[in-house]
């Protein structure tokens, strides 16, 4: 894999999202001067998915993308191993910690065009000690555009299953949160102008 010498600047969050989707494996001499440690390079990709995260990687900038890199790797958000002349980049899990929290900041829900008539009900149950941790989840689902009915109950039409497991994953709240999927809720009528539906 070459990088380009010319090309975009890369920032940190589009490093670190690229390196989320699987470990960076280059030829050395394409990454000179990157301090190495000792450990076992990946498998490499399939052909087709390879090629594609190479035109990924490609657009920046070498220099660029090896500054950022550098930095990277002294704040041990990634780790670097070596070896058959192959160099292998990948998070470590302070990186992946990193890489969550640019998630957070971009979790919307997806409207698809046509509504499949099923209502979304989150109902969540927070002890008191962990009243920070209600705070935030609820401040992300009035982001996310989720209607109160009730104190801790809230209301979307469209899918969000992998959103909210994801913030039950990241806060910890697996016990504490209800994801229901219904067909019929009273007032609907109510809710369908108020979504737009």
């Amino acid at each position: 894999m070459s990088i380009s010498s010319e090309g975009q600047s890369p920032t940190v969050k589009e490093v670190l999202i690229l390196l989320g989707v699987g470990a960076l494996v280059v030829a050395s001499v394409a990454m000179p001067g990157l301090p190495m440690a000792a450990g076992s390079i990946v498998k490499m990709y399939k052909k087709r998915e390879r090629d594609k995260r190479e035109r990924e990687w490609n657009r920046f900038n070498q220099f660029k993308l090896h500054q950022v890199l550098r930095r990277l790797y002294s704040q041990k958000t990634i780790e670097i191993s070596e070896g058959n002349n192959q160099v292998c980049i990948k998070l470590t899990q302070k990186g992946h910690s990193r890489l969550l929290k640019y998630n957070l900041e971009e979790i919307m829900i997806e409207h698809p065009p046509r509504w499949d008539g099923k209502w979304r009900v989150i109902i969540y149950d927070i002890a008191k000690e962990k009243r920070v941790l209600s705070e935030i989840f609820r401040q992300f689902l009035t982001k996310m555009m989720f209607l109160k009915l009730q104190k801790s109950v809230y209301l979307t039409p469209y899918p969000c299953d992998k959103q909210i497991e994801f913030l039950r994953q990241y806060y910890g709240l697996d016990k504490e949160v209800l994801y229901l999927v219904v067909n019929k809720i009273e007032n609907e009528e109510a809710y369908k102008k108020y979504f737009g539906l």
